[in-house]
């Protein structure tokens, strides 16, 4: 039986397809074989990278655990600070030092609410007594910085007693000055205590006589009292001392160094009283020395005020007078031991406010402008209770 035409072109039509269907077939499978393959290369480098991602994990998480215990058991504070400068970590150091919840807190007010900046860079005074150095790193800008806080209390102690034998060593050096100074005016007071027993000496005179060695007496008083109060470093005392009461015993023994030099002295207390912790006596001559200074500089006819003012934790007496002021690059100077300006000063009052304040955990400062005056202020710790 033939074929027709059209049946054979029909057949090999057939033939062609089924002829591409194979080799379509065999492409797919191959195709397919391929892909298996990949997917098992695929399977297997998922496996290896997930195996490392979780040993890298582990290792993270390794660190993590020793940095925590790291830094539960350091000896320092640390704390995190955001980029809006509030505490987002702190440790348990912190906690502790810093009395309370820090987290989500402003760190500048938390510091500046507690403590004063001390005389060291970094160092900051807190009102129990310990000294912090506070350090700061810097990190990414999205994450802030980190904040170290050691405690340097007893370092600054060791300074604080090499300081006083320092100024022991310095007391013997300036021994013969201090003599001078010293026999200047007892053999004035004994001159004049001489001619007191003349025969022809009046009244007025004798009156005269005695008012000048009682002046010179007073003298030759407050350099024993500068140079002893000096040797001591301040002496600090665990008494209550109630500022009304300070401040109206500062009033009472500068009484006389005002009326002779025709001073003015506005007593202005707090309208709360409170209490520090110290050494009435030491506090006294640290006020009384700043208050003399502003009368021997201001010369004649001084105006001082005496007054005090609470700020967080701290209590600031301050001395004040409307004298020439003091000079930028001598406002550092004018505490150091056995500088002045004056002939019959020791060089000694203001070194001595300094020494008092350092022993009862404070400090100093000074704001003066030259024509317009100066501000000591004295900066204690506030007792809370009385003792």
């Amino acid at each position: 039986m033939s074929l027709s035409e059209a049946e054979r072109q029909r057949l090999r039509e057939l033939e062609e397809a089924f002829t591409l269907f194979n080799a379509t077939s065999a492409q797919l499978a191959d195709a397919y074989e391929r892909l298996q393959r990949q997917v098992v290369e695929l399977t297997q480098e998922l496996a290896q990278a997930r195996s490392e991602r979780l040993l890298q994990l582990a290792e993270k998480e390794r660190v993590a655990d020793r940095l925590a215990r790291l830094l539960t058991l350091l000896p320092a504070a640390v704390l995190v600070i955001d980029q809006m400068g509030r505490v987002t970590e702190a440790n348990a150091t912190a906690m502790q030092w810093l009395d309370g919840q820090l987290v989500g807190r402003p760190w500048q007010t938390v510091l500046t609410g507690l403590a004063k900046s001390g005389e060291v860079k970094g160092d900051w005074l807190f009102a129990n007594g310990r000294i912090l150095s506070v350090s700061e790193t810097a990190l990414d800008k999205a994450l802030g910085k980190i904040v170290l806080l050691m405690d340097v209390t007893e370092q600054r102690n060791l300074a604080s007693k090499l300081s006083q034998h320092q100024r022991l060593r310095s007391m013997g050096e300036m021994a013969a000055s201090l003599a001078h100074q010293i026999r200047t005016p007892l053999a004035a007071a004994l001159l004049y205590a001489s001619q007191l027993n003349l025969p022809n000496l009046s009244e007025l005179k004798r009156q005269e006589m005695s008012e000048k060695i009682l002046a010179r007496l007073r003298h030759l008083e407050n350099l024993v009292t500068d140079m002893l109060q000096y040797a001591k470093g301040g002496r600090s005392g665990s008494s209550c001392v109630h500022v009304s009461e300070l401040l109206a015993q500062v009033a009472q023994v500068v009484e006389q160094p005002i009326v002779a030099s025709h001073s003015k002295l506005m007593l202005v207390p707090l309208a709360e009283d409170c209490a520090v912790r110290g050494d009435l006596a030491a506090l006294t001559t640290a006020l009384q020395s700043l208050i003399v200074n502003a009368i021997d500089v201001v010369k004649d006819s001084a105006d001082i005020t005496l007054s005090a003012r609470i700020e967080g934790q701290w209590v600031c007496l301050i001395v004040s007078d409307k004298g020439p002021g003091i000079a930028p690059d001598l406002q550092e100077k004018v505490f150091e031991p056995f500088y002045t300006s004056r002939a019959q000063g020791t060089g000694l009052g203001l070194a001595v406010t300094r020494a008092v304040a350092q022993a009862h955990h404070g400090k100093v400062t000074l704001v003066s402008k030259l024509g317009e005056g100066s501000e000591f202020c004295l900066w204690l710790p506030k007792q809370e209770e009385s003792l």
